[in-house]
């Protein structure tokens, strides 16, 4: 008992940090831009190099932790997530924070690959869903006050201290990491394939800038084709050896996981814009100030942070893939709302939208999770998590693509202003119809796994 707990607290921790350092940042880059003399493109990668290194390395992470251990790995990703954190807020320069940044991300795949597995291999599945719930709950708990607390302690005292926060609650997550008094190898002995990690590396690299760089067309059809390609190459591979980085019999011999692994991308393809959307309409359309948006903008991940863990317990009791269901439809709910709205649509009314979509998404992730973790053998645990983290990856970049295309469209490469509010309002009400259409087909997908469930 005192291991699981320990575990959990520990994975936890670690799963509050890493959103936390992806959506604190943000509000500190135009203090990061005077304080560094920082290009907008360079800018742009503070966020970017963090977010791609952490999806490029999760799954040959998830590989490595399998043959290494899987509590070794985790050990290793807080300390090496913590370390780099100290590093970052002692950054000389610009290039200086965009190299370790990417150190940082590599930290936060380390975790990501190796916590949840670690979690579901020290919970009974009776139980799983609470701890799942608890998890789930910290990471949008850490998305949720990251704003917040990255611009009060930007104010106070600099854009580095927003890196100081995350130091001690790091170097206690290692401390509790190390505390876990079991390990997991179940690919002890087994070959690595470097040569495939490089391949699915470059699918990576070519599919995330593929899609949110859809501004220019030809530039991301190159890249989305280059992504097929090597997507393709990885997959003759994976076919042809012995051990590769991800076995595809994850997904033909197993109809559950597929499903909810494409349920996860469905989500966050339709869920992930809400953000960037809303920030441009509440302070270009509504004219509120960055903090008063911010603080509407909260409603959602505060909503899913505090409902996560009660989704958690009852999917223990009730059917946790028709839970999901329900969750993705109370998203697609929430988005033809939202889809609906004009320039004079009242703050109560996005705030209850807001609500209803953080009610969706709390019911959807902890059982979502919970269905994936239950229906891959122990041995698959590490490569089952990297992959949710992925799907999450895929689905944020398809979300953020399908906003760019559609603003090229309608505003023809103009900034987001008054003047141009007309056109910014159509794009909003297409890209959101288009996010519910995703989660109306998000939830046939997710339906169809809850009888065999």
């Amino acid at each position: 008992m005192q291991n699981r707990s320990v575990a959990l607290t520990a994975a936890a921790m670690a799963s509050f940090l890493v959103p936390f350092m992806m959506s604190a940042v943000g509000i500190t880059l135009p203090a990061i831009q005077n304080a560094l003399s920082a290009t907008a493109v360079e800018l742009s990668w503070v966020e970017g190099g963090y977010m791609l290194s952490l999806a490029v390395i999760l799954l040959p992470l998830g590989r490595l932790a399998d043959i290494l251990g899987r509590r070794r790995t985790f050990v290793w990703g807080t300390a090496w997530f913590t370390a780099a954190t100290l590093l970052v807020s002692l950054a000389w320069s610009i290039e200086a924070l965009l190299v370790l940044r990417v150190l940082q991300g590599i930290g936060a795949a380390m975790i990501n690959s190796t916590g949840v597995a670690i979690v579901t291999s020290t919970y009974p599945p009776k139980e799983r869903g609470r701890a799942m719930g608890v998890i789930v709950g910290c990471v949008y708990a850490g998305l949720s006050v990251g704003p917040l607390m990255g611009g009060l302690m930007t104010d106070w005292a600099g854009w580095r201290a927003v890196f100081y926060l995350s130091i001690i609650p790091g170097f206690l997550a290692w401390v509790l990491a190390c505390r876990i008094d079991q390990e997991w190898r179940p690919s002890r002995g087994e070959h690595f394939d470097l040569f495939g990690a490089v391949l699915y590396g470059a699918f990576v690299v070519s599919f995330v800038k593929g899609l949110t760089g859809m501004a220019r067309p030809g530039a991301g059809v190159f890249l989305l084709a280059l992504a097929l390609l090597m997507a393709l190459l990885f997959f003759r591979r994976s076919r042809r050896i012995e051990h590769p980085v991800l076995s595809f019999r994850l997904f033909t011999d197993n109809r559950v996981f597929t499903l909810s692994s494409l349920a996860t991308t469905i989500n966050y393809a339709g869920t992930f814009a809400v953000g960037f959307l809303l920030s441009l309409y509440l302070q270009v359309v509504k004219g509120f100030p960055p903090v008063h948006a911010g603080l509407v903008l909260v409603i959602q991940p505060a909503t899913q942070a505090l409902l996560s863990p009660v989704a958690g317990m009852l999917s223990d009791r009730v059917n946790a893939a028709g839970m999901a269901t329900l969750g993705m439809g109370l998203c697609g709910a929430g988005l033809f709302g939202l889809g609906q709205m004009g320039a004079e649509s009242p703050v109560w009314l996005i705030a209850g939208l807001l609500m209803l979509m953080g009610l969706g998404f709390a019911l959807f992730a902890s059982p979502n999770m919970s269905v994936i973790m239950g229906s891959v053998a122990p041995k698959d645990y590490s490569i089952a998590s990297s992959l949710v983290a992925t799907m999450r990856t895929f689905g944020m970049s398809l979300s953020m693509g399908i906003a760019t295309v559609v603003f090229g469209f309608l505003l023809h490469g103009r900034q987001v202003s008054v003047e141009s509010i007309p056109q910014f309002l159509a794009s909003m009400r297409i890209i959101f119809a288009i996010c519910a259409g995703l989660c109306v087909a998000g939830v046939f997908c997710s339906m169809g796994r809850v009888r065999r469930h």
